[in-house]
């Protein structure tokens, strides 16, 4: 509920932009490449898979310190019924993604940079998020300034707006940008191009108003 009036302004935004740029392509097809490698699926992987993700979920929403036990169930459950699909995993992105993690967890206990933040955080939240996800992405960025935070709603239209600066300001960007690259491997400067002119455009429509509601009582 608290994200909901810039989630509405983005969602409408959002309609507006596709029905701008389509509105002489109304009907546009869409096809998807078979993977003749790929197992075919049955019904019962799929409810495998929807009972995973929900047990991911549970995991996350309770913060439950059984976490590596459902971790190796995943990796149990997946191994057993979908071996195959281990080896089509971007391990350079999981990679990519744990360095930002470890840095954020680590970056703070610095004493001179814990210091630092202690001292600039506080009341200029909003901005901080942005400017950091731009470095280390929203996410990592959020762990980082999270604990010299006082006004929570800035830092979470801040991490959220971030998103919309550069490719590396969300995390959601970036595996974007892989998956395009690995099927359009020639056009990923196109790619960059066009999602950074984009990506400005919604930012300098959000940015406002998502300053004036992060002064919003997270509390109240």
């Amino acid at each position: 509920m608290h994200m909901l009036p810039l989630c509405l302004l983005s969602g409408l935004l959002l309609i507006c932009f596709v029905l701008i740029v389509c509105r002489n392509e109304r009907h546009v097809p869409f096809c998807c490449k078979e993977d003749d490698t790929a197992p075919q699926k049955g019904s019962y992987r799929r409810l495998m898979y929807v009972g995973l993700f929900i047990l991911v979920i549970l995991v996350i929403v309770t913060r439950t310190p059984l976490w590596p036990a459902a971790l190796v169930c995943v990796l149990a459950a997946v191994a057993a019924a979908d071996r195959r699909l281990f080896a089509k995993v971007d391990y350079v992105l999981l990679s990519t993604f744990l360095c930002f993690f470890v840095f954020s967890s680590s970056v703070a206990r610095n004493p001179q940079i814990g210091g630092f933040l202690e001292r600039s955080v506080a009341g200029n939240e909003y901005w901080w998020a942005i400017g950091l996800s731009q470095l280390i992405s929203n996410v990592p960025a959020t762990i980082v300034l999270y604990p010299f935070s006082r006004n929570f709603a800035g830092l979470i239209y801040g991490a959220d707006t971030a998103g919309l600066c550069s490719l590396i300001g969300s995390l959601a960007s970036v595996i974007n940008f892989r998956i395009y690259v690995r099927d359009y491997p020639g056009n990923g400067k196109a790619f960059l191009k066009t999602f950074t002119l984009i990506s400005w455009a919604f930012f300098l429509l959000v940015v406002i108003p998502g300053l004036l509601l992060s002064r919003w009582d997270f509390f109240s």
